[in-house]
């Protein structure tokens, strides 16, 4: 499925119990930096080159309104992150001496490389949907930050950076059990720059979680975890003001609002309904 420049991989409908070998299944999204009208298309391509393009009909699309913040951020701050980041980050120059030279550096081209990484992890994604349920929101959490927030950096009164926030920001307490929203198979765990210490779980079909700012990690990359395993603990390692994680949701490498796969009812109208209707049609995609 192609949604204006971005593209989503099908997979096998037999990794959702269909039996037709001709079907597929491949989950998109349309994304906030994306036009409400932007072009939906499913496309298919056989092994001599020939290609047939569809558009996808009959889809609707309402419009989010995002929150906007402003950060004050400070030299206490800046020096407590900039120079461990650097440290971490030992395959980037970052200015140690100019701290907020160097909080540039990590909040902008640090950051667009860490989403390469992200993305780039996507294509580990097993043929294989790994959950039967929605996903869960870290336990007893109070929302800090939602998705797609977009934000205004200031340092000394002065405007000097924006960026949009890519997750939830959720806390409970320092150092409490992070659990995986969802079981799968672990694809990263190691040090991830602006999200510190970073675990990343597969649940199949392009389908991952991720969890960041962890100030421990217990899980290491092919470990299967069940829903509610604990990844490792809260923290605030990487580019954060505080203990709390950061969660994101991730479609094809591409951050999606979790709040649609926390809720239940959401999960049955448009994942599991549409695959039992293309169970019951032969020949259908599930999408």
């Amino acid at each position: 499925v192609r949604v204006g420049e971005r593209t989503y991989p099908g997979f096998p409908a037999s990794a959702v119990g269909l039996s037709d070998p001709a079907a597929r299944v491949a989950f998109f999204a349309l994304l906030p930096d994306q036009d409400l009208n932007e072009r939906v298309e499913v496309f298919a391509r056989d092994a001599a080159g020939n290609q047939s393009t569809v558009d996808l009909p009959d889809y609707r699309v309402f419009p989010k309104p995002f929150a906007r913040s402003r950060i004050q951020v400070d030299d206490r701050f800046l020096q407590r992150v900039v120079p461990a980041i650097a440290q971490n980050t030992p395959n980037m120059t970052i200015d140690t001496s100019d701290v907020l030279q160097g909080f540039l550096t990590i909040n902008g081209e640090l950051r667009r490389k860490n989403g390469e990484t992200i993305a780039a992890l996507a294509q580990k994604s097993a043929p294989d949907m790994m959950w039967k349920e929605n996903f869960q929101q870290l336990g007893n959490s109070q929302v800090e930050a939602r998705f797609a927030d977009h934000r205004t950096y200031l340092y000394q009164g002065k405007e000097v950076d924006q960026q949009v926030h890519l997750g939830f920001d959720l806390a409970v307490t320092a150092n409490v059990p992070i659990a995986s929203a969802q079981r799968g198979v672990v694809v990263h765990a190691d040090y991830l720059g602006i999200y510190g210490n970073c675990v990343i779980v597969d649940h199949g079909l392009g389908v991952q979680t991720l969890y960041a700012h962890l100030a421990s990690m217990d899980v290491k990359p092919g470990d299967r975890v069940e829903k509610g395993q604990t990844l490792g603990r809260s923290g605030m390692t990487g580019l954060a003001g505080g203990d709390h994680l950061h969660f994101t949701m991730l479609v094809n490498g591409q951050a999606v609002n979790p709040v649609e796969w926390w809720d239940s009812k959401w999960m049955q109208d448009r994942v599991f309904r549409k695959v039992k209707e293309a169970g019951g049609a032969s020949g259908s995609e599930a999408s």
